[in-house]
């Protein structure tokens, strides 16, 4: 089931129904929130649109920076197991 989450942004508060955990959702909307906040605090005058447009920005980068984090350790892992059953089927 999912709950209505509310975030405030540029004093207007918006609401909407979360599919996922409630505790994961306001992490998600938490961590929208302030990376909207510093993106607006980067900028001398920035417009609602230019700060939300640099905060997906920065989002997406934190996003690929995880994804390809987590795909390095996929291979990793995966040349390692197969390692590890070479080493067996030669030694046992």
């Amino acid at each position: 089931m999912g709950q209505v989450i509310s975030i405030k942004l540029f004093d207007q508060t918006y609401r909407f129904k979360a599919d996922s955990e409630a505790s994961d959702a306001d992490s998600i909307a938490s961590y929208v929130v302030k990376e909207i906040e510093k993106a607006k605090a980067s900028a001398d005058v920035p417009s609602k649109l230019d700060t939300v447009i640099l905060a997906a920005l920065n989002i997406a980068n934190d996003y690929f920076v995880l994804k390809q984090g987590h795909e390095a350790l996929r291979k990793d892992v995966n040349n390692r197991c197969r390692s590890l059953v070479n080493y067996i089927d030669e030694n046992v």
